[in-house]
């Protein structure tokens, strides 16, 4: 196989990865959408500190054991975090 056609093959299954990356990320907006509606109609707090501080260490604990740097786990887990928390705040 050509250099070239290897590079590509690689791009392309790069670009389904992120594909399969971006449907996820919207069906969790979608999660979260209802879950802004439950906390809404229920008069909870949109932030739940708790739950937030648990997941990053999940995250960071799996990203880990993955190889993954916990700086780029953290900048993309404040990234969705912050972009969830807005979502259920208009909920409200």
């Amino acid at each position: 196989m050509e250099k070239r056609d290897e590079l590509q093959e690689l791009r392309m299954k790069i670009d389904l990865i992120d594909r399969g990356l971006i449907t996820s990320l919207a069906e969790r907006a979608e999660l979260v959408l209802e879950i802004g509606r439950y906390k809404a109609t229920h008069n909870i707090e949109a932030l739940d500190e708790g739950r937030r501080d648990a997941l990053l260490e999940t995250w960071i604990k799996t990203g880990k054991a993955l190889s993954l740097p916990e700086d780029l786990l953290r900048d993309i887990f404040s990234a969705i975090h912050r972009h969830s928390l807005s979502i259920e705040k208009k909920q409200q």
